[in-house]
């Protein structure tokens, strides 16, 4: 059986097709090998940049392998599936210029949610940095940075994010103008991505003024 999709990025396909290679179980929809997380959504779900599409779950601590095409999980094996671009396809913006940065040392790895809030706020910039002006060593610096302050989990969405991959929502937001579909991700994950990306300088209407209200976490600037 195969996967409905895979993301295309390249630290995953190097997991996925190289050799084989065992990880840990974090819960239904998370497996991490080494420092990297894989995230596993479900069919029809928005797709994420280190995803891989299907209706497996992982049950916490077990036993996980990915190499040669495939990702083991409870003994069963799933095929890879065609692959997705996490790189958005869009027009180019007329954007503002990219605000000051986050304070690293501040936000990262501070907040509520799977992924902390500061460094949702983070990778929605550093996506930015590199999506509307191609400022790529500037926000592999700042991701690098924040990285070695937070989780596995929001490290690697921080590294996927400084080389302009990003999830499905993000990509609809640059290809429509349509915030919906990213303020609805997650718990409130989305709405500090799209504080970031305008922070970054993505020209939204009325700046912040559609982002639906959330609790401040510590040290995270609302």
């Amino acid at each position: 059986m195969n996967a409905r999709s895979h993301a295309s990025s390249p630290a995953l396909t190097a997991l996925l097709f190289g050799p084989l290679t065992r990880g840990t179980g974090l819960g239904p929809h998370h497996v991490q090998f080494g420092d990297y997380v894989v995230s596993l959504t479900a069919p029809g779900a928005p797709r994420m940049p280190n995803g891989i599409e299907c209706a497996a779950r992982a049950h916490q601590n077990a036993g996980v392998a990915i190499g040669g095409g495939e990702i083991v999980i409870g003994g069963h094996a799933l095929g890879a599936g065609p692959g997705w671009d996490p790189v958005p396809t869009f027009t180019r913006l007329p954007s503002l210029p990219a605000g000051p940065e986050p304070m690293v040392v501040v936000i990262a790895g501070k907040g509520p949610g799977l992924t902390p809030a500061g460094d949702d706020l983070l990778a929605g910039y550093v996506a930015g940095l590199v999506l509307l002006h191609g400022q790529r060593s500037r926000a592999s610096r700042l991701a690098e940075q924040a990285a070695s302050q937070t989780t596995a989990f929001s490290a690697t969405l921080l590294r996927h994010a400084a080389r302009g991959e990003v999830p499905e929502p993000v990509h609809i937001l640059l290809a429509t103008g349509d915030p919906r579909p990213l303020l609805g991700f997650g718990h409130s994950s989305g709405s500090w991505w799209l504080r970031g990306l305008v922070s970054a300088g993505y020209p939204l209407e009325d700046q912040l003024s559609l982002v639906r209200p959330v609790h401040s976490a510590a040290g995270v600037p609302t």
